[in-house]
């Protein structure tokens, strides 16, 4: 099958048809949407006309089907937006080959006449998902947010996921959110600290910070009972924040003169909004003492899905006296990229994975195979979900620069310096 190049109203039928398919279950297959938007549209008209535009589109749809693959179907849809459906694609190889057209245009120069250009554009792409309650819905979102990206600045990467609202979670999500909201504004949130466990010795001790809310009838909620459910509601973000400036505040007032780093997860965005990137300049300016004592905490997934600003941000944040720590990785994580671009200080692998280390001498051969090049660079790995002493032993001979877990030491709401 060779890839299509439709009208609007073709591609139209073809995406009603793939998600008319997809609500089968009994036939269910991934599939996946892809959204290209022209970052400078208007000057690119102004300089080349109508003519290099276009020309400039037909170059864009060519890489396109290079890189997304045979298969796809493309739709100009106006004189700036370029979609493709991916059929049989799930979301992590859309996220593999999205950024992987990213990185092309960025590095190529689109000829035009004798005059060559290089392009910004934003990309978005989405995955097909019951929550899209149509196809109609799927595209507006997608479009709108990839569009949304190009008018922050553009230039990066975006997954777009259903646009759920309170009215669309369930009632016991939507009390949790009440009470998660009503936290914030009241500053009620709770911060808890977890120490992670150095194997050699270090000046400074090293914590988690992590969120707890209090339930009605005082018993605390940990993350993983509120943290999925901000993120499905679009919420995350105001969480994030809320955070970040507690935790800046506690290292520059509280605990400045403590030998402590504290270690606070965030989700993607800082990597994608350039808006919240100035608002964390201006938070650092203001607080010059937490230079070298804050880590912040990325999936390895979001740094992925959103591998051009996840570079520009790390350059950031390392200018602003921040470290950086990617979790959840494993043997299929793209050591290689992220040790020739990114270089974070830490890598935190996921609970699973150190699950199957401790019982696969073959994959402790290849975890050494896979993380030397980054640990030669300085980065340090932390091995987290320790909670037995067998484990902690075995993750010990595996060279980790940092065990965490209950079997170290429980959290606690106020930082346990005694060794």
């Amino acid at each position: 099958m060779q890839s299509q190049v439709l009208t609007p109203e073709q591609f139209m039928q073809k995406l009603a048809a793939a998600h008319q398919a997809f609500a089968v279950p009994e036939n269910s297959q991934p599939a996946a949407c892809v959204c290209l938007v022209l970052d400078h549209a208007e000057r690119l008209r102004e300089q080349y006309g109508y003519s290099g535009l276009l020309k400039l589109l037909r170059e864009l749809r060519l890489l396109m089907t290079k890189v997304l693959g045979s298969e796809c179907q493309l739709c100009a849809l106006n004189e700036r937006t370029l979609l493709a459906l991916l059929p049989g694609c799930s979301i992590q190889t859309a996220a593999e080959l999205v950024t992987g057209l990213f990185e092309q245009i960025d590095a190529e120069a689109f000829g035009i006449g004798r005059e060559t250009a290089a392009l910004s554009v934003s990309l978005g792409y989405c995955e097909f998902d019951h929550r899209f309650p149509s196809v109609d819905r799927l595209l507006i979102e997608l479009v709108d947010g990839t569009q949304q990206t190009t008018a922050t600045g553009g230039n990066a990467v975006i997954r777009v996921e259903p646009d759920l609202t309170l009215g669309q979670v369930s009632s016991s999500e939507r009390q949790m959110l009440a009470l998660l909201m009503e936290a914030l504004r009241k500053n009620t949130l709770r911060v808890f600290f977890q120490p992670l466990m150095a194997t050699a010795a270090e000046r400074e001790k090293s914590f988690q910070v992590l969120p707890r809310l209090a339930a009605p009838d005082g018993s605390l909620i940990a993350a993983a009972g509120f943290v999925p459910i901000a993120r499905k509601a679009r919420v995350l973000g105001v969480m994030d924040r809320w955070m970040l400036q507690r935790t800046v505040q506690l290292l520059a007032k509280e605990y400045q003169l403590l030998p402590v780093r504290l270690f606070l997860s965030q989700g993607e965005s800082l990597l994608v909004d350039a808006r919240r990137r100035q608002w964390l300049d201006g938070l650092l300016a203001k607080n010059p003492a937490v230079s070298g004592k804050l880590v912040l905490d990325f999936s390895v997934e979001d740094v992925l899905a959103h591998s051009k600003s996840s570079v520009e941000f790390v350059r950031q944040a390392h200018g602003l006296g921040i470290q950086i720590c990617f979790s959840q990785l494993d043997d299929h994580s793209k050591w290689d990229w992220l040790s020739r671009h990114l270089r974070p200080d830490y890598l935190k692998m996921s609970a699973a994975f150190v699950g199957r280390l401790c019982s696969d001498p073959e994959l402790e051969s290849e975890f050494q195979r896979l993380s030397w090049p980054i640990r030669r660079q300085g980065s340090k790995i932390i091995m987290p979900m320790v909670e037995d002493a067998n484990v902690a032993a075995n993750l010990w001979r595996t060279g980790a620069d940092y065990l965490q877990g209950y079997l170290i030491e429980r959290e606690t709401e106020r930082l346990n310096l005694n060794d």
